[in-house]
């Protein structure tokens, strides 16, 4: 939170803690005992010694202490209305004192008002006003495991209060459903209004709680644990405080009206303490908002903690303020967020920030984001932009791990980071001087576009995110040297140098970055280039480069500078070089040019996304046509339009507009073969008058789609599917249909492609680049046991696990599993993904259509014409590392080959023909099932 915070305020002064409707304690009895309570059927009069005795009501049970190795058990079914608890007696963490439930049926249920309408309002000043202010309550006890319990209409929940010295052991929640938890007297603390100081224990009303008096004596709450809890329809679901050795797991929040998950003052107890949050989600945190701000999740002064396998999303901020995901507030030492899921949250994903006014100045330390995927953030709209990822400040030393992330942007335009440390603050960069190691995080588009900035990629190894730092003099690209202390690349003139986003060459040298293709693909290389601090000098020459053959040039003497925006294909290994020349004289040549390098996988395509200012990007085409001839429009960059011929002939990021006589269209390209479906709306954009327009879509010359006149605001609604090769038009027409006036159509049409073969990914050398596109695998089981296979590479990110036709995904957790000791895919026993026992792969006998072949060292492997083997083999993409591959690579064989070399070179045509009876004939291949690329049977294959 970025203003002052409520969690570590001034001390309090120690209070008398009795609460309305809370009865005092009376003197202890024997241990180990078991005692019933039932709403409907007890009565206090009963020793409650068994379900027939059981007593009846919550004060009975306050009235009692209780020692370690009792157990309060409440019936199912009952409610009890009307009346808090309070526990008395203290137990151990390795001695419990249990609250739970006996019998069957719904969890037992204490409801101290009959629903949150029947809460009374707040009274900041009359604290007997308040009516019951805990639906549980513990003072200065511990050692209590409360279970299968409902919680609900209350002030707040559970509800544990210290105040005195010396250690409480032990707090366990397990299985306990709160819900509607409401109306405990909020004002933003500290206020100064003179409230009950009971009251300003908490700022809202909080489902459970824990809490130490910060003024001397207090003492300190330790072996927590919170486990498969729901919590729905509170202020704050879960607060802890003040404790040592917290785990809490199986935690699912929603609908929380101020905050989500707190905790403060987290192992900071004498002596060695750790904890953990496992397996939780919080969704829809901070409704209604805080004055200081709002988190999903928020660590203040937290201690050795690990957050694993955690869901924080669409935290709200409706008061402009935070509205983040994960929040570091301050004081927090080795804490560790990894595996987890955040999204949808209206400010940063993470906040890394150290509170001015309660840190005392110290900052965070080392707290580290690993292998988590954020995705989405940032969507608020109040005030400035918000950035994808990440917001830091006041954090210069903080250090930590950022590594294995995939970070999803909501478009291309957002900014990636918030650093308050960098100029500008809004940026594609890291926490500078901050002690971070930063490598292996991919940033996404939602279409599934990689985007690489050079900003990001930017490290001290050579090669890292493929990307690498060298020079040229005229003859000879060696590489540069890293300088640790300025965290630039050095060259043999220390004025040639490369900065996160910025160059500088020196005489005769030229500085390069180089990005290296990780795989077969389309990309889109954009950014500008300026002069940084001044247009003195006589400026400098950049240029972009793909294997040594230029793409794009221009000369930079400004500090407005020039901007490109390029689309290639490159295949794995191949090198995009951004060249500084230093254009003769090296003064004042420090140049500011951060590229972006898309890498285009999407299969949805949608034309506002999409929209770019040049023809063919991303597959999009923008033209105009008459009855007898069609042409392309022309880039209109004051409007930000493609303009026709004539007047009001317009194609817009999601509008069209026809002439008299000419249509107005936008084409899509299919960039590989397979299924496309075409969903939208065509309708008029902004009136309703005139005589409507028609739409239609083609299919290169074959109609797929024609409307009937679209008159209206509500409009007409296509979805169609239709099969596509590599190559095929997509057009969406608009015709005047006669009259063009107020023609101007909303058409928005989003084309899901479900590619059916890419002949580019399928030919990618699996030892180079970093991505194995559908490794084949056969999953074996020996002795009963689980079906595995080992994968070539390492993973680095997400796993994708397909059937060998690739018509059907397999759902991790569900089906398959990753083993990282062995690198290897596991089956989930009851997977849907098929595999073979050992005795099916080596067999006796061989089945109808296979035989057997004898196996070094004895034994005997199955063999089969068809498609019996692939039919049982699984598909396998995932990232990986660089370089590794140790294997034999092919070597190129050119020379082998001079007339065939010389005739392509020439530009003429040659034919191949494929001799085999596997392959040319189509035997044991893709025809056999009907797969892609259908090699024919009967005769041989030829191009």
């Amino acid at each position: 939170m970025r203003t002052t915070s409520r969690f570590l305020a001034s001390a309090l002064a120690t209070i008398a803690l009795l609460t309305a409707g809370l009865v005092a304690s009376a003197p202890a009895h024997a241990a180990a005992t078991t005692y019933y309570v039932s709403a409907t059927g007890g009565n206090d009069a009963n020793d409650g010694l068994s379900p027939a005795t059981a007593w009846k009501t919550l004060t009975k049970v306050s009235a009692q202490t209780f020692a370690a190795g009792d157990a309060v058990l409440l019936k199912r079914g009952d409610t009890w209305s009307g009346e808090p608890l309070e526990l008395h007696g203290s137990g151990t963490s390795t001695n419990w004192i249990t609250l739970s439930a006996y019998g069957t049926g719904a969890r037992p249920a204490i409801k101290p008002y009959a629903s949150v309408a029947a809460i009374p309002a707040p009274n900041p000043t009359d604290l007997a006003a308040n009516g019951p202010l805990y639906a549980i309550y513990l003072h200065n006890v511990a050692g209590w495991k409360i279970q299968s319990l409902e919680i609900a209409f209350a002030k707040s929940g559970i509800v544990h209060v210290n105040d005195a010295a010396g250690v409480r052991d032990g707090l366990w929640i397990e299985d306990v459903y709160v819900h509607d938890i409401a109306k405990w007297p909020f004002t933003p603390f500290p206020s100064a209004e003179n409230r009950d100081p009971v009251l300003q224990r908490m700022s809202y009303s909080v489902g459970i709680f824990t809490f130490r008096e910060e003024g001397s004596p207090a003492g300190r709450l330790q072996n927590v644990t919170i486990k498969n809890v729901t919590v729905e329809r509170t202020d704050g679901p879960i607060e802890v405080r003040h404790a040592d050795n917290v785990n809490l797991s199986g935690i699912h929040a929603v609908d929380s009206y101020r905050e989500g998950l707190q905790l403060t003052g987290i192992n900071y107890g004498t002596g060695s303490f750790s904890g953990s949050l496992t397996d939780s989600s919080f969704i829809r945190s901070g409704l209604s908002g805080m004055p200081w701000g709002t988190a999903g999740v928020q660590f203040n002064a937290v201690k050795n903690f690990v957050a694993d396998n955690i869901e924080v999303g669409e935290t709200r901020a409706p008061n402009g303020i935070d509205g983040v995901g994960i929040d570091y507030e301050g004081l927090n030492v080795n804490v560790t967020v990894k595996n987890s899921y955040i999204h949808d949250n209206d400010d940063e994903a993470v906040m890394v920030y150290r509170n001015p006014v309660w840190s005392g100045g110290v900052e965070n330390v080392n707290t580290s984001l690993i292998d988590n995927t954020f995705e989405n953030n940032g969507i608020g709209v109040a005030g400035a932009p918000h950035a994808a990822f990440l917001t830091h400040q006041y954090n210069v030393g903080n250090g930590g791990t950022i590594t294995g992330n995939t970070i999803v942007k909501k478009d291309r335009d957002q900014p990636l980071n918030m650093i308050a440390e960098r100029t500008p603050t809004q940026n594609e960069l890291w926490p500078s001087d901050a002690g971070y190691t930063i490598g292996g995080n991919t940033v996404k588009l939602k279409n599934g576009n990689i985007i690489n900035y050079a900003s990001t990629g930017f490290s001290g190894t050579q090669g890292a995110g493929n990307w690498s730092y060298r020079q040229f003099d005229g003859s000879a690209l060696t590489n540069l040297t890293w300088n640790a202390s300025t965290r630039t690349w050095v060259g043999s003139s220390p004025y040639l140098l490369v900065g996160e986003d910025w160059m500088h060459p020196a005489g005769g040298m030229l500085a390069e970055r180089i990005w290296t293709a990780p795989s077969a693909e389309t990309i889109r290389i954009t950014g500008t280039a300026r002069k940084t601090d001044s247009a003195l000098g006589n400026g400098v020459i950049t240029s972009i480069w793909k294997n040594g053959t230029q793409v794009w040039a221009s000369g930079v003497s400004t500090m407005t500078g020039v901007t490109h925006d390029v689309q290639v294909t490159v295949d794995p290994g191949d090198l995009i070089a951004f060249v500084l020349d230093p254009n003769g004289d090296t003064s004042y040549d420090k140049t500011t040019w951060n590229p972006v390098i898309e890498e285009i996988r999407q299969t949805v395509f949608t034309p506002t996304a999409d929209y770019v200012s040049t023809q063919g990007f991303y597959g999009w085409r923008y033209s105009e046509a008459s009855s007898t001839s069609e042409s392309d429009m022309t880039w209109d960059a004051a409007n930000r339009v493609w303009a026709g011929s004539v007047a009001n002939l317009y194609v817009g990021p999601d509008w069209q507009h026809p002439a008299i006589g000419r249509q107005s269209i936008r084409k899509w390209i299919a960039p590989t073969s397979g299924t496309v479906t075409i969903a939208g709306v065509v309708k008029k954009y902004d009136s309703t008058a005139g005589n409507g327009i028609i739409a239609g879509i083609r299919k290169n010359s074959a109609a797929l789609w024609t409307s009937s006149p679209v008159t209206t605001l509500a409009g007409v609604t296509t979805n169609v599917t239709t099969t596509v090769a590599a190559g095929d038009v997509i057009a969406f027409a608009v015709d005047a249909n006669g009259d063009p006036s107020n023609d101007k159509t909303f058409w928005d049409p989003t084309i899901t492609l479900t590619p059916s073969f890419d002949l580019r990914q399928a030919l990618s050398p699996y030892w180079a680049g970093t991505t194995m596109y559908n490794e084949s695998i056969q999953l074996i089981s020996t002795g009963g046991g689980i079906a595995t296979a080992p994968l070539l590479f390492t993973p680095t990110g997400a796993i994708t696990v397909k059937n060998s036709a690739l018509t059907t995904t397999y759902v991790e957790g569900t089906d398959w599993t990753y083993d990282a000791p062995s690198n290897s895919i596991r089956l989930v026993p009851g997977s849907a993904a098929a595999s073979m026992t050992s005795a099916e792969f080596s067999p006796t006998t061989a089945p109808t259509g296979c035989f057997l072949v004898d196996k070094v060292g004895g034994g005997k492997s199955l063999g089969c014409e068809g498609a019996y083997l692939h039919n049982r083999q699984l598909a396998v993409s995932y990232p990986h590392a660089a370089a590794g591959w140790s294997g034999s690579v092919p070597s190129y064989q050119g020379a082998q080959l001079p007339k065939t070399l010389a005739k392509l070179t020439g530009g003429s045509a040659i034919g191949v023909t494929l001799y085999g009876d596997s392959i040319s004939v189509g035997h044991s291949s893709t025809s056999s099932f009907g797969g892609d690329p259908k090699c024919p049977t009967g005769e041989p294959w030829r191009w």
